[in-house]
């Protein structure tokens, strides 16, 4: 009897011990400032994503990531000024907000985001590599290596293969492969590539069993049928049915990383799904999810999608930086004209039995303009001339002319 109360009190004491090291997750309130960053990128990222949908020549698998798209742009919006800045503040919803409140809230935000759940995985990565020739602003610098722990570097960029390597390596380091380069070339007149990565990695708080996966139907938008891996599982989870859609909340670790999966209604599709989709809209939806038991049959997937976000950032109000003659990114440098050349964007996702695995990569690159070529040549202020003989090149006179109308 003595040994079995011991063994009892054994095994009481291990399951305490192990409640006492399970990883604790954290409860996050944002402040007002931080819940105003949040509200004013998740509607950037709906208007984003739209634009980005309705680009598409043809039906594909697409997913960006509005938090890196963010991330990516607020160190470039630091060494900006005048109707560039303001552009971009508009465009990001964060008008009225300082330098100050805005790289702040970042920071804050950040920090809280990857230490929230500890059975989820998620980091997110900064850098700045730039041309070790070229001066840049220190201000420009230590504030995003202050405020967004970016790495920052200077290369000598006239080495392009060893440029290419650096760069790309830190984007395929950053992702754990999944993303394996961001730039295809240095060019000439490239200084500078503003870059973010965020790498998620958590598994279904309801895990999937392998077993009940099987190939069945998914019919696509243009009503041709396909066979496809699906899983299935039968569990509580929050549930919304609005007259357009199905929303259901899948719970990732601890429950605080979910998806959402929005299933547009009989005669909707996804387009019809995307132009509903607001940060005042999603957050109502939300609102109303309630716990219900669902038998649920989910595709697995996995894909990458690429895209240069130039023109969608500019339809959104943000022009001035990608033009050569009105870009003002005084804030980086005083020593040239400066221009934004390209805004890629990458993004890779698997959904299967165990989680999800997802990855981003946005990268930004300035570069020096190419002002317009004057082809005219205006003799219009004093000048010095010279005549010559070709063959032995003897100067025969020289001269200059201070007031072409004084003799």
């Amino acid at each position: 009897m003595k040994r079995i109360i011991s063994l009892l009190l054994l095994t009481f004491l291990f399951a305490c011990n192990n409640a006492e090291n399970e990883p604790q997750f954290t409860n996050l309130t944002p402040n007002e400032k931080s819940a105003k960053i949040i509200a004013a990128d998740n509607q950037f990222g709906f208007e984003l994503f739209r634009k980005v949908n309705a680009s598409l020549d043809e039906p594909k698998n697409t997913m960006i990531s509005p938090m890196s798209v963010s991330l990516a742009l607020a160190m470039v919006y630091n060494g900006t000024d005048g109707n560039t800045k303001a552009q971009m503040e508009q465009m990001l919803h964060k008008a009225g907000m300082t330098s100050e409140d805005i790289n702040q809230s970042y920071k804050d935000l950040v920090a809280a985001l990857i230490s929230h759940d500890p059975k989820v995985e998620l980091s997110i990565s900064n850098a700045i590599f730039y041309r070790n020739s070229f001066p840049v602003k220190d201000a420009f610098k230590t504030t995003n290596k202050n405020y967004y722990n970016a790495e920052v570097s200077g290369l000598d960029f006239a080495k392009t293969a060893e440029t290419l390597n650096k760069v790309n390596g830190w984007v395929n380091t950053k992702t754990k492969g999944k993303i394996d380069k961001i730039i295809e070339e240095v060019k000439g007149g490239d200084i500078m590539y503003l870059l973010n990565a965020i790498y998620f990695n958590g598994e279904w708080k309801y895990r999937f069993d392998t077993k009940e996966t099987a190939d069945r139907s998914f019919t696509k938008e243009d009503n041709t049928v396909v066979q496809v891996p699906t899983m299935k599982i039968e569990e509580p989870f929050n549930y919304f049915n609005h007259s357009d859609f199905q929303l259901l909340e899948m719970p990732y670790g601890s429950g605080k990383y979910s998806m959402l999966i929005f299933l547009p209604a009989s005669g909707k599709n996804t387009g019809d799904m995307i132009s509903m989709m607001s940060s005042e809209n999603v957050n109502e939806w939300i609102s109303k999810l309630s716990e219900q038991k669902k038998e649920v049959f989910l595709p697995k997937f996995e894909f990458k999608f690429d895209n240069s976000l130039k023109d969608e950032l500019a339809a959104l109000g943000m022009t001035d930086a990608f033009d050569d003659a009105k870009a003002n990114l005084s804030g980086i440098s005083d020593a040239a004209q400066l221009v934004i050349s390209e805004v890629m964007h990458k993004t890779y996702i698997k959904v299967d039995e165990r989680g999800t695995e997802a990855a981003a990569v946005t990268g930004i690159t300035v570069e020096l303009t190419s002002m317009p070529v004057d082809n005219s040549f205006r003799v219009d202020h004093p000048f010095v001339f010279a005549i010559r003989e070709k063959d032995t090149q003897a100067i025969l006179f020289i001269g200059k002319v201070m007031d072409p109308k004084q003799e």
